[in-house]
Formats: structure tokens, sequence, C-alpha cells
């Protein structure tokens, strides 16, 4: 049979084309996990915990690359325009980082719906709203008649401008029409520190980061921002009983740049899935305080629509903005 050069062009072409898809269906042997975080936070604990069980599930090599900045913004920009698109590279973020930065700060140096791929859920990470032990308020409700009575008197603490903890008090703030005032710490420790001291009124915390301050005496939890109690604070009531729509938790997802194909999607997908459901998983989540965040990329693509929705106006309507 002839073939003439036009026909042999095509052939040659489509041959060469399905050998690259061939060669992009399985995930490659070394994988890297790339945190936009320091260590030693609930992302970057989430992240080691999956990268230190992936290679049993997937048999690659995974290793944890923490490019922290500018609230995340340097290690998300990195992967959304720097990153290999051959499945060897990933983003485990958190959703302040996708979903509240974008409203924060001037620019990102990245798109969260346009540069990024969803993947899957990893964990949620449940917040406490503390007081200090001398402070004479044991609910979320009596806090909120006291910053009425006192107006401005009270301060509270986060772990920095445009954080979690920073804008659900923003949003307490702005539902409730209270004058509380913020001052901003480089991390949750040292505003756990000066709650203690009785130098802060009100502080929210991740639990993992509180609890030992709360089973001490030495703060009191009034209310979980959460849709469900925290296994490790069961007594404590939710925040939304007090003030309806009162709730926002942090999760932990994976993202892939933009341009991977569908296949190791599906593949990481699958992998995170099963690391969340190994027998060790249980007491890991519960010891951070934590629960599986089972999300596949279109619920996780939902979850993200629905927060930039919900962060944007808040962050609009306080000011707040980074340059």
């Amino acid at each position: 049979m002839h073939i003439n050069r036009r026909q042999f062009n095509v052939a040659a072409t489509a041959s060469l084309w399905g050998a690259g898809l061939s060669a992009q269906t399985s995930l490659p042997k070394s994988i890297s996990l790339v945190v936009p975080n320091a260590a030693g936070g609930s992302n970057d604990v989430m992240a080691r915990a999956v990268a230190m069980r992936l290679p049993q599930v997937l048999g690659s090599a995974v290793v944890v690359d923490n490019r922290a900045g500018a609230g995340g913004n340097v290690g998300s920009a990195y992967v959304a325009k720097s990153a290999p698109r051959d499945g060897s590279t990933w983003l485990v973020t958190i959703n302040s980082t996708q979903t509240i930065n974008p409203s924060l700060y001037k620019s990102t140096g990245f798109d969260p719906l346009g540069d990024f791929e969803p993947v899957a859920g990893i964990a949620v990470v449940q917040h406490v709203f503390l007081v200090p032990k001398s402070l004479p308020v044991n609910t979320l409700a009596e806090l909120i008649d006291l910053s009425r009575r006192e107006p401005g008197k009270l301060s509270y603490g986060s772990a920095g401008n445009g954080t979690f903890s920073h804008l659900l008090m923003e949003m307490l703030k702005m539902s409730q029409n209270v004058q509380i005032t913020h001052v901003p710490y480089k991390g949750v420790a040292p505003a756990l520190t000066d709650l203690v001291a009785g130098n802060l009124q009100v502080l929210i915390s991740t639990i993992p980061a509180c609890l030992q301050f709360i089973k001490s005496g030495q703060v009191k939890a009034l209310a979980v921002p959460s849709l469900h109690r925290a296994p490790a604070l069961p007594q404590v009531p939710l925040a939304n009983e007090a003030v309806p729509g009162l709730v926002g938790e942090l999760w932990v997802a994976m993202y892939a740049p933009k341009g991977v194909p569908r296949e190791l999607i599906e593949q990481m997908r699958q992998a995170v899935a099963k690391v969340q459901a190994l027998p060790d998983m249980d007491s890991f989540f519960q010891a951070q305080g934590a629960s599986p965040m089972k999300a596949g990329p279109q619920e996780l693509l939902a979850a993200t629509r629905e927060e930039l929705g919900r962060w944007a106006p808040i962050i609009k309507a306080s000011g707040m903005r980074v340059d």
C-alpha cells in the first residue's frame, strides 16, 4: 500500500502524540508535594502525613518541598507558573491561600481557578474561640454582650493580617455590630502566650495548638465555628448556635498545575483516598483536631468557588489589603 508524504507526516505525528499520552498514564517515580507555608503548621503536618504514606500506595518516592512566603503566595505561584505538568509536582495548600489571598493581596501571582486543577481534599482542621480564664464570660453570647457594653475595650489576637483567625473575628464583628480591637501576631503561639497572660481578651486558634491550655484551665473554650462539634472538645458548643452562619473551617487540599493529564489527577485522587483510609490515619486526624476531607475534583472545585465568594465581601468591608 502506498502512503504519500502528507499521510506519513500525519501518521507520525499521531504516533508521537499517542506515545506522549502513554508516557503520561502513570505517575512518576519521584513526586514533590509543594507546601506554600513554613514547616510545622497544620498544612505542613498534613502534607507530611500524606507524603509519608503515599509511597506504600503508589510505589513512588514522595518529598515535601516548603516554599513559604507572602501568606502562601510564593509557593502557589511557583506551582501555577513554573512546575512541570508531568505529575511530578503537586500543591498541598490551605483554603485561606486559595480563597482569601486573591481578595486580600493586590497580586498573588496565581489564579486559584484558572491556574490549578483540583485533585482531592485531605483534611479539615477545626478552630475554637478562646478567652483567658480571668474574663468573666463563659459563652460566645456573653462575650458578645460584654463587647457591646464596653465597645472598643476588648482586643483579639490573630496569627496575622488576613489569616483565618482574623477573618473569622471580622465575620463575628460585622454580623453582631460590635467593636473589638485587632492585634495581629506573627503566628498563633505568641498570641496564645498573651491570651494566657490576660493581655488579650479573645483569640481564635486551631484546636491542636491550644488544647493543652484548655485542658489545664489556663484559657476557656467558648465555641467551635464548625458544622459539627469537635471530637477533642465535645462539650464545647458550636458558634452558629449563638451566631447563625458563623462557620469557618480550615481545610487542606491538593491541587495540580493546570495541564496535568486527567489520568494522573485521577490516580492521585485515588491514592489520597487510600491514604485517608489507612488504619493509622484515624488516630492521626484525632490528634491533630482534624477529620478527613473526602472531596474529589468536582467537590473541591465547588468548595473553592464557594469560599472565594464568602470571604471577598468580608475582606472588602473590613478594608483589609496587603500590597
